[in-house]
């Protein structure tokens, strides 16, 4: 049993972001996240190699929006907290008509609503274990590529995604070898979501992805497809309460892994939460104004064809609002492997 808590998650994102206007141009807004965090695991018995019972900036971002038309939009955010910043979003996006885009660059993949949550609006400190093995495997998260989405109607968005399938990407020019994750296959993601209701929506997304090489000299070829599919859900009420969840079932091939087999993969989470509002903000406590509590289950099976490889994991804790940009969460973390 592993019990790892997280004593503090502030988080700050420029409200009134700086606006820049310069004759014949378009508008810039500059705006920023820090998130400091507090850990405690008791599963790490030496901390020499490992941040432990320490604060740390878990994230430290920089987002530039840029506003070039009416039709193009484009943006850029970094993690500045480490000596070499790290690219996390670079997109340009055109507006093709009222309900529908196409957008290219570095960005997220339509898969796991969790996963397309801004960091600072995820429903627990981090996200669960499920995003993390579909992220891990090169299915969801940040990938360079190019995308059209369209709304049809009020109720119905469809989207369709073809990129790199190498997850984030450091410089890399044209005929150079990168020096990072190497994919000279492809991954097609795309995404259904429809609005049930004002309060409720349902949405399904599949991706599938080329990975492997083919090396000449030797004639190895070790390329394969990942693939997943995922129905996912939201639910939110006026009265405060959120909840989300999602399964996903997929198979991650043999060859790209060098395994014996392939391994086929079975995820689910849900988690809600509950905001209530204080009747007004109390000056004595730096502007505090909401309070929440927050719970999660995940279920990870990585390999189906296996016994006793599953892990089930329980997210909690409460949460205190100051304004709509900064909140202090307190969240409980305990993995049971079977």
């Amino acid at each position: 049993m592993l019990l790892s808590l997280c004593l503090v998650w502030l988080v700050y994102e420029s409200g009134a972001s700086q606006e820049v206007k310069t004759a014949k141009s378009g508008k810039w807004e500059l705006s920023g996240r820090v998130q400091v965090q507090h850990l405690y695991n008791t599963s790490v018995s030496g901390d020499s190699t490992f941040t432990n019972q320490g604060f740390r900036i878990r994230r430290g971002r920089l987002k530039i929006k840029a506003k070039i038309s009416k039709w193009i939009t484009g943006k850029l955010q970094m993690e500045v907290r480490d000596n070499s910043p790290r690219l996390k979003d670079a997109e340009a996006k055109l507006k093709l008509s009222k309900r529908v885009y196409f957008r290219f660059g570095q960005f997220k993949v339509p898969v796991w609503r969790e996963e397309l949550r801004s960091s600072g609006k995820l429903l627990l400190v981090e996200r669960g274990p499920a995003a993390a093995f579909l992220a891990h495997n090169l299915l969801a998260a940040r990938h360079i590529g190019a995308e059209f989405g369209a709304e049809l109607g009020e109720q119905v968005s469809i989207i369709v995604n073809w990129s790199n399938g190498a997850g984030e990407g450091g410089r890399e020019d044209a005929g150079r070898s990168k020096s990072g994750q190497i994919n000279n296959g492809k991954m097609l993601a795309t995404r259904i979501n429809v609005a049930v209701s004002r309060q409720v929506e349902v949405g399904l997304s599949a991706a599938a992805n080329r990975l492997g090489n083919t090396i000449a000299a030797s004639g190895l070829d070790n390329r394969g497809t990942h693939w997943v599919i995922a129905p996912d859900f939201g639910i939110y009420l006026p009265s405060g309460v959120i909840v989300e969840g999602g399964l996903a079932l997929g198979t991650l091939d043999k060859k790209p892994q060098g395994s014996a087999e392939d391994r086929r993969f079975l995820l689910f989470d849900i988690a809600g939460s509950f905001r209530q509002k204080l009747a007004a903000p109390r000056e004595s406590l730096a502007g505090m104004d909401a309070v929440e509590f927050a719970l999660g289950f995940s279920f990870v099976e990585p390999n189906r064809d296996l016994s006793d490889d599953e892990s089930l994991v329980v997210r909690f804790g409460p949460a205190v609002y100051f304004g709509r940009q900064a909140r202090l969460q307190v969240n409980g973390e305990i993995i049971s492997p079977t």
